[in-house]
């Protein structure tokens, strides 16, 4: 027995040196100006390595990643609100304000929709639920909030609760209540709105300053998050449901290629491989920590810093594409559910239920906005809406944890290309920072 807790104990003093080593690594690459997205790319590199070489005992590191997660949200609501208010402010346009309103939306949904199509396909393709057990898997369905409710709870009532909560269409859209009221008064009489304006000015550059230097704890929260992540893979789990995840991932890279980069090539007439040059430190970040929230100021500095989306575009559809919308999220994940539910009750959908499918997947992605644990709850209310049982979803359950990092990448993906397309069509996109010409890549810390 006390060989064993030596053992133990000598296993774990290694882990701490590794990690520490690894931490060291990437200070001093920060100390040489190496660019922020390649210390995160191997930053994730060591996660994976001592995730998977020390298994349960590198789940110790989870607290490193969960501070780091604690400090984002610390920061996303007010960086939201005061940047929504100073985008639309400084813009004094109600009529462009409603274009990008109208035009986020269409694309958010418009991706999500397709996101189900292309599950669905993949679904049915591949047969997924053939030869799953029913009775092995345990889950308690979540209940699903009324139609009525959900749409009550979009509306603020108490912005102070909701911003507590971290409830994000409601700040959003107090945010915009307040933009328009400041453009109006503006009009009649400026002097009264000045000083409240100067506030918000001001408190949006500390905001944007204290990103900076939050985003600066980026690495190390990756290598800690994806330690963590490796060590609680369930092997038996993995092997069991492998299909489903080898089907999941491709889809998810079926329409990152075939739909995202096709609308950027197509519809913003830019260059593809770019634009993954671009964003791919928010999919890293989005990946690891499996929050579109916690992603959510890497994802606004990365449009901003290394796309050249104008603030203004950035700051509003950001946080929105964080709630509605959700291409994986909201979109592929209830589908995948609903099919592999219908294969192992031996049930037959038909094209108008699968049409069923893809329009409950978009009316429910801005329905359940800002709830937690918002991919069983999208689809929760895709079975409940064909009447399938809802304990389908115990069905992939042991596995989410692995699927929802790709999910989450996907859905901060398709936000990301929403603001692209949204600021092209608004012609608010920087072309010299989106080729990336004299723009140092530090810029988003």
């Amino acid at each position: 027995m006390f060989e064993n807790l030596a053992i133990d104990s000598w296993q774990q003093a290694v882990l701490y040196l590794v990690t520490a080593g690894a931490m060291s690594c990437l200070w001093l690459l920060s100390k040489r100006r190496v660019g922020f997205s390649i210390r995160v790319g191997i930053a994730l590199l060591f996660g994976l390595t001592i995730g998977f070489v020390f298994q349960e005992r590198a789940v110790v590191l989870r607290p490193i990643g969960l501070v780091y997660v604690r400090l984002i949200m610390m920061i996303v609501v007010p960086l939201v609100f005061t940047s929504i208010i100073k985008s639309f402010t400084d813009l004094k346009d109600q009529n462009k304000l409603k274009s990008i309103g109208l035009k986020t939306l269409f694309w958010l949904l418009t991706t999500t929709g397709i996101a189900t199509f292309i599950a669905i396909i993949f679904g049915n393709v591949f047969n997924l639920g053939e030869g799953f057990s029913v009775g092995s898997n345990s889950y308690t369905p979540r209940e699903v909030i009324p139609i009525e409710q959900v749409l009550l709870d979009l509306v603020p009532s108490n912005i102070v609760n909701h911003m507590a909560s971290n409830q994000m269409v409601p700040v959003i859209i107090f945010a915009i209540f307040i933009s328009i009221a400041m453009i109006l008064q503006m009009k009649k009489n400026p002097e009264s709105v000045q000083p409240f304006k100067s506030f918000i000015d001001s408190f949006q550059a500390i905001m944007v300053r204290l990103t900076k230097m939050v985003m600066r704890f980026t690495p190390y929260g990756v290598l800690a998050l994806i330690a963590n992540a490796a060590a609680r893979s369930d092997i038996d789990a993995l092997r069991a449901l492998g299909l489903y995840i080898i089907v999941f991932y491709a889809a998810m890279i079926t329409h990152f290629v075939i739909v995202h980069l096709g609308l950027i090539t197509l519809i913003a007439r830019l260059n593809p491989w770019q634009f993954i040059k671009n964003i791919y430190p928010a999919q890293i970040v989005g990946f690891t920590s499996q929050s579109s929230y916690a992603t959510l100021p890497v994802t606004i500095r990365t449009l901003t810093s290394r796309v050249g989306v104008n603030d203004r575009i950035s700051s509003f559809v950001a946080p929105l594409g964080a709630n509605v919308g959700m291409n994986a999220c909201g979109g592929m994940f209830p589908a995948f559910v609903a099919i592999i539910t219908a294969n192992v009750f031996g049930l037959d959908l038909s094209i108008a239920e699968y049409g069923l499918i893809i329009l409950t997947t978009m009316v429910a992605s801005i329905g359940i906005a800002g709830v937690p644990g918002i991919a069983s709850i999208a689809a929760t209310v895709v079975l409940a809406s064909l009447g399938l049982p809802l304990e389908g979803i115990g069905l992939v359950i042991g596995v989410d944890a692995l699927v929802d990092m790709g999910r989450t990448a996907l859905n901060i993906t398709g936000t990301m290309v929403s603001a692209t397309l949204v600021a092209v069509s608004e012609d608010e996109l920087d072309k010299e920072v989106y080729k990336q010409k004299n723009v140092k890549e530090k810029a988003i810390i």
